[in-house]
């Protein structure tokens, strides 16, 4: 599979591909949001963050939020593709992750928070450990001086993959759960970590109630 990232032109089909998939899946699947959304995530740019399974709910997550998004996707050939993918979803990217050309990539994020954009970053990017956030998303979201809203989204039906963040795949015609905390500020890895866990599991669970679907 891995090879398959070597050729430019297979990495733009197999994105293409998978981008119709996930248009897909949205139109066939039903959102709800089970918190409330932070009055600032509606209003403004805003740091959003998840943990990189949930990489493919992006378009999902950010849609209530005005502007343009840009988010830091390793600079790994997957990430490549990622990139390409969030291409299809009008999804600018920086290549880079917490700890893999952090520095650069941040200089980038900086400057577009200057510009009025909403970032993404997944905290435990790009190689882990999984659902363990690095000092460097939490510096990202001071440098920016941006909001950071934690966010997490499960699709209720999909597979969960072996690989090292137990990325998980949706099906069509799933329920997406999504929810927010609320905006965080001089916080510390751990914070971060905590409060990402939290959202996660109520997103993976039943016994939250569901609010409106968007």
């Amino acid at each position: 599979m891995k090879k398959l990232f070597h050729h430019p032109l297979t990495v733009r089909a197999l994105a293409a591909l998978i981008a119709g998939y996930m248009y897909l899946v949205f139109a066939t699947s039903r959102v709800h949001v089970i918190t409330p959304l932070p009055a600032v995530f509606l209003t403004g740019p805003v740091v959003l963050a998840s943990w990189h399974q949930q990489i493919l709910m992006i378009p999902v997550m950010r849609r209530s939020n005005p502007g343009r998004l840009l988010a830091l996707i390793s600079d790994s050939r997957a990430g490549t593709f990622i990139r390409t993918v969030a291409a299809w979803f009008g999804i600018g990217a920086v290549a880079g992750s917490p700890t893999r050309g952090g520095i650069a990539g941040a200089r980038l994020l900086i400057k577009a928070a200057r510009e009025g954009h909403a970032l993404y970053i997944t905290p435990d990017g790009s190689r882990g450990p999984a659902c363990e956030a690095k000092e460097g998303a939490t510096e990202i979201a001071r440098l920016t001086r941006l909001p950071l809203i934690p966010c997490a989204a499960w699709p209720s039906r999909g597979k969960c993959f072996n690989t090292w963040d137990k990325f998980r795949f949706p099906y069509p015609f799933s329920t997406i759960r999504v929810a927010y905390g609320d905006p965080l500020e001089d916080l510390t890895p751990s914070d971060l970590s905590v409060a990402l866990n939290k959202l996660t599991a109520q997103v993976q669970g039943n016994s939250a109630p569901l609010a409106t679907p968007l």
